[in-house]
């Protein structure tokens, strides 16, 4: 038993062993109870379906690889084996399971890159480097959750503004108080810290996170692919034949960038395609899409915008439209809706973007709010409005101040600016317990 003592401690720091002590403690708490057993059974058996079991496999073997590839420049020997199943477990698995919902582009998986190589993961290295005594961690731990939890909690609604408030300074008083301790020790044993054995505990996450992202984004495309192709059977007006030839040009021509192939598959059924030469076109029309994209043609902005302009209009505030394509009669064509929520209320309200208009040119910006009356705060509302009026200016090459004050006040109104035509409305849900405020732009 002494035995099983020091290993955990050689190779778990006091932190580490308070926050397992708890969790233990909390999980054993829970499971007394009925529904709560029945539902971790049924966790663990959907773990254990053979499509995980095969995901999580893969995901440990690309580990070991990485691993092995570590000692060849030494980086990675078997001291580092224990972080390395920790890192398994905590880093490297929610890494994979953030990877099936990453957006268009590999930005989101960039961002796994810049993670690890920010001042961030410097800091968090420092924060768990050196820790207080077991006894002092058992009780920190807990106070800093909760502490943590109000925090979130309190954020959600304006009325405790001043409680958030003063909760942020009390954590970041405690999150300083660790780090001040974590430095002094680090500074006061710095013989027997700076060494090539802490260098390689700091560097592992860094190299694990990296080299782990081919993998995650062969998953996240493999994931889409699987979709796109299911999403091509589930039709049945289109030929055996011609759904196996549509599933080998989609995967061939797009494998490597899963939204294209999500493209591909919807304009395969709004076409809808009957003959191969229909699908050799969806796969032409969206090359070309994707290659005018990189240089979009001018437009005359009194006829309309540019869809690769509109596209980005909003992308900073987090509302990247999708594509823009044909609908289903080839004449209008329809951006992809992206939405956004507003607030962090139990029942958030959210906003969404989108445009239409013809092939080439956008004639129709639309913003859209969505608010349920019990549950909206001030904060969506203002959040919209400020949405709105960012639209418009980047929309509109017009002074538009007198319009903005109407946004900001919620003012229904009609209005022509150049060749702009604005429109802003309020319409109630049929069942009178919300509404929708929606803005409209036209050329």
């Amino acid at each position: 038993m002494n035995g099983l003592w020091v290993w955990i401690t050689d190779n778990f720091n006091s932190r580490e062993l308070a926050g397992a002590i708890w969790l233990i403690a909390f999980l054993t708490f829970f499971l007394f109870k009925k529904d709560v057993r029945r539902s971790l059974a049924d966790v663990i058996r959907a773990a254990l379906n053979h499509k995980f079991l095969i995901l999580f496999s893969g995901f440990a073997a690309n580990v070991a690889i990485l691993s092995w590839l570590g000692t060849l420049p030494k980086m990675w020997d078997f001291g580092l084996l224990t972080p390395t199943i920790v890192w398994y477990f905590l880093g490297g698995l929610p890494l994979l399971a953030r990877a099936f919902d990453a957006k268009e582009g590999s930005q989101h998986f960039q961002g796994y890159a810049k993670d690890a190589l920010s001042g961030t993961a410097l800091l968090e290295f420092i924060f768990v480097a050196k820790t207080f005594s077991l006894p002092v961690e058992l009780v920190l731990t807990p106070i800093i959750t909760v502490i943590a939890m109000m925090v979130v909690v309190s954020q959600r609604n304006p009325e405790h503004a001043a409680a958030n408030k003063f909760l942020t300074w009390v954590l970041s008083i405690i999150v300083l108080v660790i780090m001040w301790n974590s430095i002094s020790q680090i500074w006061a044993e710095r013989g027997s810290f700076f060494t090539t054995a802490t260098f390689k505990s700091f560097i592992l996450p860094v190299y694990l996170t990296i080299g782990s992202i081919p993998f995650f984004y062969a998953m996240h495309c493999y994931s889409h692919i699987e979709e796109a192709l299911i999403q091509i059977d589930r039709k049945t007006f289109q030929s055996d034949e011609l759904k196996r030839y549509a599933k080998k040009r989609f995967f061939l021509t797009f494998m490597t960038r899963p939204w294209l192939i999500r493209q591909a598959t919807r304009q395969f059924h709004i076409m809808p395609a009957k003959e191969t030469q229909d699908v050799d076109k969806i796969i032409n029309g969206i090359l070309d899409y994707e290659r005018e994209s990189q240089n979009p043609p001018d437009v005359d902005m009194r006829e309309g915008w540019s869809p690769h302009a509109a596209r980005e209009f909003l992308s900073d505030e987090e509302l990247r439209t999708g594509d823009y394509h044909a609908g289903y009669d080839g004449e209008e064509w329809w951006s992809g809706v992206i939405a956004k929520e507003l607030d962090d209320s139990v029942l958030p309200s959210y906003v969404n973007y989108s445009f239409s208009g013809i092939k080439g040119l956008v004639k129709r910006l639309k913003l859209k709010g969505h608010f349920i009356e019990e549950f909206t705060t001030d904060v969506s509302l203002a959040e919209f409005s400020r949405l709105a009026v960012r639209l418009i200016d980047i929309a509109v090459d017009k002074d538009t101040d007198d319009i903005a004050d109407k946004i900001w006040n919620r003012e229904e109104f009609a209005a022509s600016i150049g060749a702009n035509h604005i429109q802003f409305k309020k319409e109630p849900f049929p069942n009178k317990r919300g509404y929708e405020l929606i803005l409209e732009i036209e050329k």
